[in-house]
């Protein structure tokens, strides 16, 4: 997961529609055929509002991902292919490309419907803007030294994709991917000059919660509580050590947990604004009590997973 930024300058088109038969509109004076068409044309302020925010993110996005990444660093287009789950991150960058996708494109849909717009649009704009990001991205890499990588280009689509199918078979909404972090132990030890969150694998745990209480049959409901989930995590150990002492006797290992997430969309929240800023951070994991296994060691209790 190379890059977190938006890359895609933009302008939203959404339209909302209006039809009259002959004889009704030919019923209406010319004043009145005015009105409504401005009225058609016309977004509201909330609506504006969250136009121009998205296009001036999306430029600065671009502007950054310029700077950082592709500026005096041009070459010949390159496709690679680095391994997939097999490769220098046992697959960390991937789930990495295929959250960030899942989660934008579920942002980006909650904050379309805040503005009210239309479910077509919500549903449409969510899934192309995200994607286009992605492409245009993986498409820049190929002229740079990071190449073209199809395995993240085809996680960044999945990611989308889930979500999209999340809209669409409402029994899907029970299990939502969700991310944690928290410093790894070779920055925790050291000094963080050389941190950066995208490169941290070993703080990274990718997250996938069950609704138990919302899948249970009926009867069943009261034994699980509303309030809570059973995640279950993918993480990796010693990425840092094996990359900054290399060859010093550090493998990296994969992780795996199984533990409590909080399910905060059970949470009954009046207010529309603050219920869509909760949907927002679920895709959040917090810490909680579970179970842990590196490599082929033993299942180990933690009271707070962390990495």
């Amino acid at each position: 997961m190379k890059k977190q930024f938006v890359l895609l300058l933009l302008v939203l088109f959404f339209k909302t529609g209006y039809s009259q038969n002959d004889s009704a509109v030919a019923a209406l004076d010319q004043t009145e055929i005015d009105t409504l068409a401005n009225k058609k044309k016309q977004f509201t302020t909330k609506q504006k509002i969250i136009i121009a925010s998205l296009v001036a993110q999306q430029a600065a996005s671009l502007y950054l991902e310029y700077k950082w990444w592709w500026q005096d660093n041009y070459h010949p287009f390159i496709i690679y292919n680095d391994g997939g789950f097999n490769n220098y991150s046992l697959g960390m960058d991937k789930l990495g490309h295929f959250y960030v996708s899942y989660m934008y494109s579920n942002v980006l849909y909650e904050l379309l419907k805040y503005g009210e717009f239309k479910e077509k649009n919500c549903l449409l704009v969510s899934a192309v803007i995200p994607f286009a990001w992605a492409l245009s991205i993986e498409v820049g890499d190929g002229f740079s030294s990071y190449n073209f990588s199809p395995a993240d280009l085809l996680a960044n689509t999945l990611g989308i994709g889930y979500a999209f199918a999340q809209k669409k078979v409402p029994y899907l909404q029970n299990f939502k991917f969700k991310f944690s972090y928290f410093p790894g132990q070779y920055y925790r030890e050291n000094d963080f000059k050389n941190w950066s969150l995208t490169a941290d694998y070993d703080g990274h745990i990718y997250w996938l919660a069950a609704d138990v209480h919302n899948i249970l049959p009926k009867k069943a409901k009261g034994f699980w509580p509303k309030y809570l989930n059973l995640s279950f995590g993918y993480g990796v150990k010693n990425f840092s050590e094996s990359y900054f002492y290399a060859n010093q006797g550090y493998a990296i290992q994969r992780e795996f947990f199984i533990g409590i997430d909080y399910n905060l969309n059970a949470i009954p929240i009046k207010n529309y604004s603050a219920k869509t800023a909760v949907k927002m951070i679920d895709y959040f994991h917090f810490p909680a009590p579970g179970i842990k296994k590196t490599g082929g060691g033993n299942w180990q209790f933690k009271p707070l997973l962390l990495n």
